[in-house]
């Protein structure tokens, strides 16, 4: 089983994280045919945390696992955090593979993302 991983930072805030579920189940809609599952997880203040989310996807038998930065800016979490916890997760799970992608603040598109919103 393929899953992605939408990695938000958490918030206090419960409105703020549902923001972030319901993007995880907009992506599931237009991803299906490249992945079973779309979850999603946090770094801190709410659950789930993204290694609660690991371990239960690969309970549930995924074999791959990517994992998406939904950051803007590459702080502490996008350079160091992420990082070793994908690299503690790789060796618990040398079965499954993991990828972590850039995040959201990298790529290349963000800028026309940007423009379509503001000159509507």
């Amino acid at each position: 089983m393929k899953a992605l991983i939408i990695a938000a930072h958490g918030s206090r805030k419960k409105e703020s994280n549902l923001e972030v579920a319901s993007l995880a189940a907009r992506v599931l809609e237009k991803a299906k045919r490249s992945f079973e599952v779309v979850e999603y997880a946090f770094l801190q203040f709410a659950d789930p945390l993204l290694e609660m989310r690991i371990d239960e996807l690969v309970q549930k038998g995924a074999t791959k696992i990517v994992i998406f930065p939904f950051f803007i800016g590459s702080g502490h979490h996008i350079l160091v955090d992420m990082p070793e916890l994908i690299k503690k997760a790789q060796l618990t799970y040398q079965q499954v593979e993991f990828k972590l992608t850039r995040h959201l603040g990298k790529i290349e598109a963000i800028e026309d993302i940007i423009l379509h919103e503001v000159m509507k």
